[in-house]
């Protein structure tokens, strides 16, 4: 799987979009969007991917409501969105603090269908 192609993807898809960081089984990778100020340092969006990899398991063994879709926080300096990727992946994209953090979650859910293991 291409994730430099699916990060580009998605930071594209929306102007409000600041970092898109992916895991994939072993593999990850981050863009952030050029001209935007570095609210982490690399090794906090690593460590970030690592935590929402292991919330994301247990969402899934939550079955009563139904497959979990996407999961937003909202923080005073941004907002992030934390989707899968197929079963074996997380996406986590970082949103400007006034953009509609719904409507990127629901695009970014369709954009990232095509790569559905």
């Amino acid at each position: 799987m291409n994730l430099e192609k699916i990060c580009d993807e998605i930071i594209q898809s929306d102007e409000n979009i600041t970092l898109v960081a992916i895991s994939y089984r072993t593999e990850s990778y981050f863009k952030e969007r050029e001209g935007t100020k570095n609210l982490q340092t690399k090794e906090n969006i690593e460590k970030s991917l690592a935590d929402a990899s292991l919330r994301w398991v247990t969402r899934r063994s939550q079955t009563a409501l139904g497959a979990p879709l996407y999961a937003m926080a909202r923080y005073e300096k941004a907002k992030r969105i934390t989707a899968p990727l197929g079963r074996y992946g997380i996406i986590l994209c970082v949103v400007l603090p006034n953009s509609d953090a719904e409507k990127i979650a629901t695009k970014l859910i369709k954009l990232v269908q095509k790569y559905s293991d």
